[in-house]
């Protein structure tokens, strides 16, 4: 009876310590910069997560994922609790496209904000100068499927505590040849956005940028180019009266390190940061 005993208990620890998806990945990054913000110099966290993600088979060509996303504040060693938005969702996906649900990125930031501001920690003037362009988007429901050539998202963004439905969103991705080009809009209750953004190359130069518009507010737009790993970039907006310069440069160490140069002026301060960032 004893062994019977033991071997009932070895059984249900083997099912417990069996995890329920079929794969698991631990990723993250550590990334921290050395700050002159015009006036001072301060070491700050720059975006530092731990990120785990699995998927599991349900067998039909479908495949459920899940993506949980803790932010770090490497500055000061500790867990970031409160509004910090990081990534954390479940989806179900197939040949018919994905739905997701939680916190992710905003179906106006994968298909307009990428072109306009792929900066490190000064860029996205032209993108969210108006207060309309969304990075991520928690409490949100997001779908994307492709048809006839068109990769088309959508979401919906509802939290707690007001309208059923806060913000909704629709996008499309389509490429024409070398030319990449994102067309969204949002109805956000109380302005319309609208956005577009396009990326080609020529001669050896990547080109990119948009124009966005928020409704009663203003617009901005925002390009930038690329040349042997320099990025160069200028953005304006109706509601800052001078424009954004900036610029950065990535210097890859190997394994994953990198660092990452960047300065910005916008007409009164010259800002600069230095990050340095290890991914695992």
């Amino acid at each position: 009876m004893q062994m019977q005993k033991t071997l009932i208990a070895v059984a249900v620890v083997g099912l417990l310590a069996t995890p329920v998806a079929a794969d698991v990945a631990v990723s993250g990054s550590v990334r921290v910069r050395m700050d002159y913000d015009g006036n001072q110099w301060q070491v700050k966290n720059s975006g530092s997560r731990l990120r785990f993600k699995a998927s599991s088979d349900l067998g039909n060509g479908q495949s459920a994922y899940v993506n949980y996303e803790f932010g770090v504040d490497a500055g000061q060693g500790s867990i970031q609790t409160g509004s910090t938005k990081r990534l954390t969702y479940v989806g179900i996906r197939g040949g018919w496209g994905s739905m997701s649900l939680g916190s992710q990125w905003s179906t106006l930031f994968n298909t307009v904000g990428t072109y306009i501001d792929p900066s490190n920690v000064y860029g996205g003037l032209g993108y969210w100068g108006e207060g309309g362009g969304q990075y991520r988007m928690p409490y949100s429901v997001a779908l994307s499927t492709n048809i006839g050539g068109f990769s088309i998202a959508a979401d919906a963004q509802m939290p707690s505590g007001g309208d059923d439905l806060d913000r909704a969103t629709i996008g499309t991705n389509l490429s024409v040849g070398a030319v990449s080009i994102g067309v969204a809009w949002q109805d956000n209750g109380d302005s319309d956005f609208t956005g577009i953004g396009a990326s080609m190359n020529l001669a050896g130069i990547a080109l990119s940028g948009g124009y966005t518009d928020l409704q009663n507010k203003g617009s901005g737009f925002g390009i930038n180019g690329k040349l042997a790993g320099v990025t160069l970039a200028y953005e304006k907006t109706d509601s800052v009266a001078d424009p954004t310069i900036w610029g950065n440069y990535k210097i890859d160490l190997g394994g994953g390190s990198s660092v990452r140069i960047e300065l910005a002026n916008n007409g009164t301060d010259t800002k600069g940061a230095g990050i340095l960032r290890t991914q695992f």
